[in-house]
């Protein structure tokens, strides 16, 4: 069976304010829809949030997004994230393979450092809890990670490096539905370090646009 695919119109940007030390600029949320029918005649249709790292400069770039005792993280959704069965909790189990047949697993909702597939991702994982990865990823004591060596940290010449795509089925939930706190650190091109502590997913400056009134009075949470 032909495998029929159509990227909805409605994509947008928008950059979530935040402080932190030089080369870290804060979050950019790109939403957009996306629809199609996959290999077995089953149609789809998400409305998708990716979420990035915002650096200074072109080869700047991205080693950890963790949480801490001290600075805990977490992201969350009043709505559900949708879960592929066919993909996975990272960017390491989602199948570039499966993209042609089974397409909406290249929708899934994942972390990751710079890769939206396991092709050449060297992601490290480290005790974060995704047991309720329908509304929630958090960890007081973990990381997902990649070495100073691997390219998938780099910003491009956009400065951006993705740290995780959220997706929702159509209607459901989106940016409006999300908040959290995460804690980055990387080395600008340079070689000086930097490090993002409490960073909100949205930000508080975004809330106002968002129509998201309420949201950073939420209590923070602690796993």
């Amino acid at each position: 069976m032909k495998t029929k695919f159509a990227l909805c119109a409605g994509v947008g940007s928008l950059i979530l304010a935040s402080t932190a030390s030089a080369g870290f600029s804060g979050l950019v949320a790109e939403e957009f829809s996306v629809s199609g029918t996959n290999i077995l005649g089953q149609s789809w249709d998400l409305d998708v949030v990716r979420i990035y790292a915002q650096l200074e400069n072109a080869g700047d770039r991205l080693d950890a997004v963790y949480g801490s005792a001290d600075n805990p993280l977490f992201i969350n959704t009043s709505g559900e994230f949708y879960q592929n069965a066919a993909g996975g909790d990272t960017s390491l189990q989602i199948n570039a393979a499966l993209f042609g047949v089974y397409n909406s697993v290249e929708y899934d909702t994942f972390v990751t450092i710079g890769n939206l597939s396991s092709t050449d991702d060297a992601l490290l994982v480290q005790a974060v809890d995704f047991s309720n990865f329908d509304t929630e990823v958090a960890t007081s004591n973990g990381t997902w990670t990649v070495t100073p060596d691997d390219a998938q940290g780099e910003a491009g010449a956009d400065g951006r490096v993705l740290i995780g795509q959220f997706s929702f089925a159509a209607g459901t939930g989106g940016l409006s539905s999300m908040d959290g706190l995460v804690n980055m650190q990387g080395k600008n091109a340079d070689g000086s370090n930097w490090t993002a502590l409490n960073q909100w997913v949205p930000a508080p400056g975004a809330l106002a646009l968002l129509g998201l009134a309420g949201v950073a009075g939420r209590r923070r949470r602690r796993h």
